[in-house]
């Protein structure tokens, strides 16, 4: 049954919100997933998952509002403890062994090459932990970065020995950066996070250079994976997922946004995939604790997800993109 945002805005609770359709402005919405759980940190709530009638853009709605959404990212959010989890020269041997199939296909899995000679800055949003900000700096990148949560910028600034102008606390909506400043911005599962992507992506434009660029990375979620473990995906992230891009609805807000979309390929990862196995599992024995991830798991399931990468599985979009 179609339902309109206007008429259920009236009866929300407090903290939660209805919107239009940030693609086409639509407020008609047919219901995808319903009564869903926060199944990574066991934060209390119910949400339903609604696609668009006009364009078919998938999205959490209603949603927190800003000010609310900040109860669903704790301390031990996974943007915010990631380490490296390929270190050492065996662990890197293979980890290239592991994505073999992947290569073969697609090419090695760079986020970046090392910067033109006369240097080059990145803008990662988002940063987190400063997983990414690290690897691009030892490439020889001018790192900056930004994260709407103080403590994890704090921290990763003095981690990484970083000015303070380099690190931004803001939101992608509201941060203010030079415009033309960037070579290369990069948005690593940040896009779906976002009250307002369609703003966040009018500021990348702004920031970049002309004919600078863009990656990111989104879950699929009309990939096969997905479309397999439907509510119990683990790309479906509720309700820190404010948006659930395909392959058309991502493009079509890049191309609106002012971006040429000049690649697309699968992510080669395996956390989708380990993370919706366990959450079957969680599932079936009625688990409601807080989610912790199994790392001999992603390590056996890794090897099939590169396999399925490399036959064309998309449950991670990675799209490399070029300002116009």
């Amino acid at each position: 049954m179609t339902v309109h945002a206007s008429s259920r805005a009236q009866a929300l609770p407090a903290g939660q919100e209805w919107v239009p359709c940030t693609i086409c402005g639509s407020q008609a919405f047919d219901p995808f997933y319903r009564d869903c759980r926060d199944r990574l940190h066991a934060v209390p709530g119910r949400f339903e998952v609604v696609r668009c009638c006009e364009c078919g853009l998938v999205q959490t709605n209603p949603r927190p509002t800003r000010q609310a959404i900040a109860a669903y990212y704790p301390e031990s959010y996974v943007a915010f403890t990631q380490r490296e989890l390929h270190r050492g020269r065996l662990a890197r041997l293979l980890r290239e062994l592991v994505h073999a199939p992947y290569t073969v296909r697609y090419g090695p899995e760079h986020v970046a090459p090392p910067p033109p000679p006369r240097g080059g800055r990145i803008l990662d949003v988002g940063c987190g932990s400063g997983l990414l900000l690290a690897q691009l700096a030892r490439l020889g990148w001018e790192v900056w970065g930004i994260e709407p949560d103080e403590r994890a910028a704090r921290r990763l600034q003095a981690r990484l020995g970083l000015p303070d102008e380099r690190i931004v606390v803001a939101t992608a909506e509201t941060a203010r950066l030079p415009a033309g400043h960037f070579d290369l911005v990069t948005m690593s599962h940040v896009l779906e996070h976002l009250h307002d992507p369609r703003a966040a992506l009018a500021g990348v434009h702004r920031w970049l250079r002309p004919g600078g660029w863009l990656r990111l990375w989104v879950p699929n979620i009309a990939s096969l994976e997905s479309r397999a473990f439907r509510r119990l995906w683990f790309g479906l992230d509720l309700p820190r997922h404010l948006y659930h891009f395909d392959t058309r609805s991502l493009l079509s807000l890049l191309r609106e946004s002012g971006f040429h979309a000049n690649r697309i390929v699968p992510q080669c990862q395996g956390f989708t995939l380990s993370g919706s196995l366990q959450h079957l599992a969680g599932e079936l024995v009625g688990r409601r604790t807080q989610f912790r991830n199994s790392r001999p798991l992603y390590c056996l399931t890794l090897p099939f997800a590169s396999v399925l990468a490399a036959l064309g599985s998309r449950a991670v979009l990675d799209v490399t993109a070029s300002r116009r």
